[in-house]
């Protein structure tokens, strides 16, 4: 199975439009997506990772690797 940080990474190319993996590291505010992305974003990272992260937990994350962090990456 892949890593957190791959499957993370696949789902930001695939939802997000990212596929730069130093943007893992970037500010999310910076990927310029709206918050309907955002919504759809999370609501696929929890379908793939078995979890329940609410939204306003998720915007404790500032970058993508703080969420790979949170799910044991």
């Amino acid at each position: 199975m892949a890593s957190v940080e791959q499957r993370i990474a696949d789902l930001a190319e695939k939802h997000l439009g990212i596929s730069d993996r130093a943007m893992l590291d970037a500010n999310v505010n910076e990927f310029g997506v709206n918050s309907l992305t955002a919504v759809k974003f999370l609501q696929n990272v929890n379908q793939e990772f078995g979890v329940d992260i609410s939204p306003e937990v998720a915007v404790g994350f500032s970058t993508l690797r703080e969420l790979i962090k949170h799910l044991g990456g």
